[in-house]
């Protein structure tokens, strides 16, 4: 399906990478993304239509599955036990009502229970309806329906204080609008928190084109600069209170892997590129520590927005 840019709505555009499902081989389609010609973002162009979701999503797809090496998970789980200390930190105390967009099956549900506040209610939007389930047995609330159906319904009306959407945005059909349905669900002065690639950092250097990995071919539509993804938010009733640039150990692996793969080698060598390699990760996070610390960009970026007092919310 052929699209026009959803952050400015002209059509005009040029062929920036191509590629194919070099993770999954969910189908033998050729993908390109494009870069607006007048504003600069880079998306999906043509993209897949809705009745194929199941097919590019396989059921063993990453977020419905998680982590299956024990050292991986303990340390991603103290790793983003941090990231539940800084939304504490900018939702301050009391009883808050948090909502987890793209919840998988519910293991970040499970850290904002673990590491937030202990009168925190949680509640999860998924599409993959045995992920639902997964949260249900948890115990959390989880609806399998996408926020733009779930925020039509009136008794949502701004009541949540926060609204994550981890590595998700990138993957939706309309990032405006889902801005615009997340402002609505929010009461004022919630936070809307975005963790997606950033069209920077050295690995975005050196694969981009074809194989870098936040291409991601075909899952996701939309790839955001710092630039383009504040403005989109400015444009809705957000503020921005804070942003930075994060680690992105996916990509540098799945980059590599995508090379070795996408070159014919054998599979034992691009196989090795896994995500759930502890030598690997280890190696991808001292790189992007380090260019952190030097004050420079990486491929994964995390910014957190305040809904404004007065808006379209109210």
């Amino acid at each position: 399906m052929d699209v026009a840019c959803v952050l400015c709505g002209k059509d005009e555009a040029t062929l920036s990478a191509q590629g194919y499902d070099f993770e999954y081989d969910s189908c033998s389609n050729v993908f390109d993304f494009v870069r607006c010609n007048f504003c600069g973002h880079e998306y999906l162009n043509p993209r897949p239509v809705a009745s194929t979701l199941d097919t590019i999503y396989p059921p063993d797809y990453y977020s419905f599955t998680g982590t299956t090496n024990r050292l991986v998970a303990r340390i991603q789980r103290f790793w983003e036990g941090g990231k539940v200390r800084l939304y504490r930190r900018f939702l301050g105390e009391g009883r808050r009502r948090i909502l987890d967009v793209g919840c998988g099956d519910g293991r970040f549900l499970g850290l904002l229970r673990d590491f937030g506040a202990a009168d925190w209610e949680m509640v999860g939007l998924e599409f993959d309806q045995d992920a639902v389930a997964t949260c249900r047995e948890k115990g959390f609330e989880a609806h399998s329906e996408r926020i733009e159906d779930f925020a039509q319904r009136q008794d949502r009306k701004e009541s949540f204080d926060a609204i994550l959407m981890l590595q998700l945005i990138e993957h939706v059909e309309d990032p405006g609008e889902i801005c615009t349905r997340v402002e609505t669900l929010l009461r004022p002065g919630g936070l809307f928190v975005i963790e997606t690639p950033n069209l920077g950092g050295l690995d975005y250097r050196i694969f981009s084109g074809r194989v870098w990995g936040h291409y991601h071919f075909p899952r996701h539509w939309h790839l955001f600069s710092r630039h383009s993804l504040t403005e989109m938010l400015l444009a809705r009733n957000f503020e921005i209170v804070h942003a930075e640039y994060l680690i992105s150990t996916s990509s540098w692996i799945i980059s590599h892997r995508n090379f070795f793969k996408d070159r014919g080698w054998p599979r034992p060598v691009w196989s090795f590129f896994s995500y759930q390699n502890p030598l690997l990760l280890a190696l991808a996070v001292l790189i992007d520590t380090a260019r952190s610390r030097l004050g420079l960009e990486t491929s994964n970026q995390r910014m957190i927005a305040r809904k404004k007092s007065g808006g379209r919310g109210e």
